[in-house]
């Protein structure tokens, strides 16, 4: 259940308000440094409380989504690792463009898979395959003797 409405915050002695929606959204976008895979708005540890409460601060001091964004992911705070989502630039964009090449390269490398089974069984059933059948002759023949003593009665008699 989310809350819509503009809320007002006191910041200082003046009054400022806030859109609760965009500080909810601003959440959901920062990652708690103390909590493994979560962000700030699903974890209720202090630091992650000590952090809701500064965005809206920000906010109601007129910053926007960017500039709070950017607040908390300066160097000197929690660096850039506390966006849930890399920015999509420098050596980060590195995590966006490189799960699209994988998928790319598992899809076309998988074609061509299929595409040399493919061939593979198509040349196999027009090749007749008496090439490799001459050689196991010999010991195909062996087997038909063996399995012809096989066959005959327990007491020795045919």
């Amino acid at each position: 259940m989310s809350f819509t409405g503009v809320v007002s915050a006191q910041s200082g002695e003046t009054g400022a308000s806030y859109d609760e929606a965009k500080a909810q959204e601003i959440d959901r976008m920062l990652m708690c440094p103390v909590c493994p895979a979560q962000t700030i708005d699903q974890t209720e540890v202090p630091l992650a409380k000590q952090m809701r409460a500064q965005v809206r601060e920000l906010l109601a001091s007129g910053a926007t989504r960017e500039e709070v964004l950017a607040w908390f992911s300066a160097p000197e705070r929690y660096g850039p690792s506390v966006l849930a989502e890399p920015p999509r630039s420098g050596f980060y964009l590195i995590a966006w463009v490189v799960p699209g090449v994988v998928v790319v390269a598992a899809l076309a490398g998988g074609l061509l898979t299929l595409r040399a089974m493919r061939g593979r069984r198509g040349d196999a059933a027009e090749e007749p395959a008496t090439s490799d059948d001459d050689g196991l002759q010999p010991y195909l023949a062996a087997v038909d003797r063996d399995l012809a003593l096989d066959t005959r009665d327990p007491d020795g008699e045919a």
